[in-house]
């Protein structure tokens, strides 16, 4: 099962914590609220930028060390949370049938020769708390799923470790196979798709 490193989970913390200032706290409207935010913003050492918006105006935007709020940059892990919405969305429009779909038919094209019979069992639902069971892509299995000439197949041909629906294991793969989900259901690519059915988010872009 995969673990958080003590130091990612102190910077959530500290991010619940500005969260909190942010939207529950009625100094979030007051200029020294603001000034404790952005002083405890620029004490996290791996946070780039900051942007305060309250139903929908943007109220503060600052950069650190460097950084610009205009600037694309890799935001790794999080566009996970970008595939998941989409797959919500896809739901809601009837692409997918729901969480409890199996993948297996819907990746039937990139199943192994000779499947682990588990992979029937493996839901919409599995990938996205990542509970497929199946080994890892990510941590020290990334560069050589990376370098594999068919992520998908590669992916669905890792070993179990666990059983659907067990313990969270921490895998990019989980993520890219709901992202071919979504291209061989719509025939669009998630890239393509972000920008149509999240476009509406005030100020949200996606760049290839």
């Amino acid at each position: 099962m995969a673990s958080t490193p003590p130091y990612r989970f102190t910077y959530f913390i500290h991010l619940l914590h500005m969260a909190y200032l942010l939207v529950l706290s009625p100094l979030a409207t007051a200029d020294a609220g603001l000034k404790e935010v952005l002083d405890r913003a620029e004490r996290l050492a791996p946070l780039e930028t900051l942007i305060i918006a309250r139903q929908g105006e943007v109220i503060l935007e600052r950069g650190f060390r460097g950084h610009r709020t205009t600037t694309p940059t890799n935001i790794k892990s999080a566009s996970k949370s970008v595939i998941s919405a989409l797959v919500g969305i896809a739901i809601d429009k009837g692409v997918l049938e729901g969480v409890d779909q199996p993948i297996a038919a819907l990746l039937k094209a990139d199943l192994p020769s000779n499947p682990d019979p588990r992979l029937k069992q493996v839901t919409v639902g599995h990938l996205l708390s990542m509970q497929a069971g199946l080994g890892a892509t990510s941590g020290r299995h990334y560069g050589a799923w990376v370098a594999s000439r068919n992520w998908v197949r590669a992916a669905l041909a890792r070993p179990f470790e666990g059983e659907p629906g067990g313990p969270m294991i921490y895998s990019t793969g989980s993520s890219h196979l709901l992202s071919a989900i979504l291209t061989r259901q719509t025939g669009q690519s998630s890239l393509q798709l972000a920008r149509q059915w999240l476009a509406p988010l005030d100020g949200f872009a996606i760049s290839a």
